[in-house]
């Protein structure tokens, strides 16, 4: 299945529009407001993105040794918040180059087929993410 890269930004233009009014928060902060479930899994089925075709893995992930707040998963990436960024740094280093950190959030990419510039496409569009964005 080939990730169609020309829609990467519909997930960051529905959380900056759903959060745009919310104030003047860091980054960090304002990745720290946001529902991981409510951005990518409450949203329509789009099979020409399937990054978008998350399903809510919180209950399952988020128990034990991993300590997020938040957990949802798709074919290629699983996505984490956690509440503590020393959590979500630890996280992300035992990942190793399965891992980014982008403030509270981690994205665990688990899909050997996604090229390098679908990474970075997804980690571009993550990192886009904050709720301080009007844009």
């Amino acid at each position: 299945m080939q990730l169609d890269l020309k829609l990467l930004a519909a997930p960051v233009l529905t959380v900056s529009v759903m959060f745009g009014l919310t104030g003047c928060f860091s980054d960090a902060q304002s990745r720290a407001q946001i529902d991981l479930v409510e951005a990518f899994v409450d949203q329509p089925v789009d099979p020409d993105w399937p990054y978008l075709d998350a399903v809510d893995v919180t209950a399952s992930t988020c128990t034990g040794n991993v300590a997020c707040q938040q957990a949802v998963q798709s074919e290629y990436v699983t996505i984490l918040k956690f509440a503590d960024l020393d959590d979500a740094s630890d996280y992300a280093a035992a990942l190793g180059g399965d891992g980014v950190q982008i403030d509270p959030l981690v994205i665990a990419f688990h899909d050997d087929s996604l090229t390098t510039e679908q990474r970075l496409a997804i980690i571009q569009s993550v990192s886009g993410i904050n709720a301080s964005s009007p844009d």
